[in-house]
């Protein structure tokens, strides 16, 4: 059952088994396994079933720090389906590694092993219909060679994983009908939580707060209370629940909204192929399953602990679409509709680091003159390319992810996303300016460390060194490279992680290893603001196999 919560005839207070706050992917995924298993369930959604700007607007910050950072209200969406109804479909998991006590990074380590989430990949690609959980190009694409460029033979270098790709799979979408037709399921869209109600003292749930407008509440009352409402949204509303404890859920400690990750990003050097183009794997492959696949460039877990390094992926991308001087239709007309372009992507093709040198240039003629001239004398490719775009990606519901343009001379730009450090002094905190609800705004103030950057100028420069003399491919650093990585904050957009940590103690995290709260029975956290470390990996598919060990944690005590 969907119920509008703005209509005039809801009762004051109703009751559930277990109340979920979110309608993202973590949030439909319990709920469907959760009603499943016999739970009377109540899904809290703040958003409606389309997207609204008006809506939206909640999703505001008072302040962020620093300005590198980038907007948090466009990376994710307040409707049914959450931030899956902008993303891009990338499904990669988190690697062993990942889970390990990594004692070069003083906070790296989560409370469970990597087979403790390994084993639900299967059913999380399942549910973003990304095909097999299978992350070997040599198996996953039969008959093909498995690394993405042959004659690469160091062990600091991986050339033979994949990452595999959804629809993109909107979960408000695809779920809609399941959600409507369980008779133990009932969705609250225009619902937004304003506080996590609690008995004794803040020891035990008791349900949630909704608020209707204006003086309207209503109680979802609900022994199980599960905070699924994305990486910024879960500490603020920990933060905003203080009836009983005025530091807020789960914040004795002061942990709540510390250990903010994202991922480093950007752009550095690049990468020269002198194979021919039919023997360098960089675009898109087609598994049997049909499923659009492509591989990276990975340093290899044993680089990271020999050298005490983090996680680094590189992928070979296209010129910085922002100058005009690339000479392409293609990236011209890219940038001229950039604003219609799915988020997730838009980030890079708006290429952030790059807003100061827009803002002088685009107030110059020359250079939309510069774009305008590229599209004319480019017609004929920029013509063929739209209708391969139009086939592949407008009209397919299995949409083709990206561009990928071959150069003739197989130079690419170096696309690099890399793992953050855990940093209790990164966080998410409350500000004093408030929302239409009278909820308190939030601010972040996202720091890496000296040793994140550090790390991440040694990573290219060991992954530069496991191409030198393959003489099938060459990676390119300049020292003006490396003295950017080690020097600069790189900005982050998308990816909100580690906000309500698990640990193996409440001196390190919010919750336990179920993700619970240490501090209230009943409270639960789902989603990346549950996450331990970052990886280097976009975090979707790991959060929804999290979400569904969670599920089998409840069913036991069902």
């Amino acid at each position: 059952m969907i119920i509008d919560a703005r209509q005039a005839g809801l009762p004051g207070e109703v009751e559930a088994d277990i109340a979920i706050i979110g309608a993202g992917a973590a949030g439909i995924v319990l709920a469907l396994e959760l009603a499943e298993a016999g739970y009377e369930v109540a899904v809290l959604e703040a958003g409606a079933d389309k997207f609204s700007p008006a809506s939206q607007e909640f999703y505001q910050a008072e302040a962020i720090a620093p300005e590198t950072h980038g907007p948090v209200n466009m990376f994710r969406r307040r409707v049914l389906g959450g931030s899956t109804s902008v993303w891009g479909g990338r499904c990669i998991p988190f690697d062993p590694i990942d889970f390990e006590d990594r004692p070069w990074m003083r906070y790296a380590r989560w409370p469970i092993s990597y087979q403790d989430v390994a084993r639900y990949y299967p059913r999380a690609c399942d549910y973003t219909h990304s095909g097999p959980a299978v992350f070997e190009a040599g198996e996953a694409l039969p008959g093909e060679p498995a690394p993405m460029v042959g004659g690469i033979k160091s062990p600091d270098v991986v050339l033979n994983r994949i990452e595999r790709f959804s629809h993109p799979t909107h979960f408000g979408v695809e779920y809609r009908p399941q959600l409507e037709g369980n008779p133990r399921i009932r969705l609250y869209l225009n619902a937004p939580v304003e506080q996590i109600l609690t008995g004794q003292q803040g020891a035990v749930a008791r349900g949630v707060r909704v608020h209707l407008g204006g003086e309207r509440r209503l109680d979802v009352r609900a022994p199980r209370v599960i905070v699924a409402a994305g990486g910024l949204e879960v500490p603020r509303i920990l933060l905003a629940s203080n009836a009983e404890r005025p530091q807020g859920l789960g914040n004795e400690r002061d942990l709540v909204g510390r250990f903010y990750q994202g991922h480093i990003e950007g752009e550095f050097g690049t990468i020269a192929f002198t194979k021919p183009a039919r023997d360098t794997r960089i675009d898109y492959q087609v598994t049997p399953e049909g499923i659009y696949a492509r591989r990276y460039i990975w340093l290899s877990p044993e680089a990271q602990r020999a050298r005490q390094l983090a996680g680094i992926v590189l992928r070979p991308s296209h010129p910085n679409i922002v100058d005009p001087g690339h000479r392409h239709p293609v990236l011209s007309a890219m940038y001229i509709v950039k604003n219609y372009i799915v988020p997730e992507y838009a980030r890079k093709l708006t290429a952030l680091e790059y807003q100061e040198d827009v803002a002088r240039q685009g107030l110059r003629l020359g250079f939309w003159a510069g774009h305008a001239r590229n599209m004319v004398l480019g017609a004929p490719k920029l013509i063929a390319f739209s209708q391969n775009w139009t086939r592949k990606r407008v009209l397919a519901k299995r949409k083709l992810p990206s561009v990928v343009l071959r150069d003739p001379r197989e130079i690419y730009p170096v696309d690099l996303n890399a793992e953050q450090e855990p940093n209790p002094d990164s966080r998410v905190m409350l500000g004093e300016a408030r929302d239409a609800n009278g909820m308190r705004r939030i601010r972040i103030d996202w720091r890496t460390t000296e040793g994140d950057h550090q790390r991440l100028a040694e990573g290219l420069r060991v992954l530069a060194a496991a191409f030198d003399g393959s003489g099938t491919a060459q990676l390119r650093f300049t020292e003006r490279d490396y003295a950017a990585a080690a020097a600069r904050l790189t900005p982050i957009g998308g990816h909100h992680i580690g906000t309500a940590r698990m640990a193996s103690g409440p001196a390190e995290g919010v919750c336990d290893s179920n993700g619970e709260l240490f501090e209230t029975k009943g409270v639960y956290v789902a989603g990346a603001a549950a996450f331990s470390t970052s990886s280097f990996a976009n975090p979707t598919l790991t959060l929804i196999a999290l979400a569904l060990r969670l599920a089998d944690h409840l069913k036991a005590q069902r």
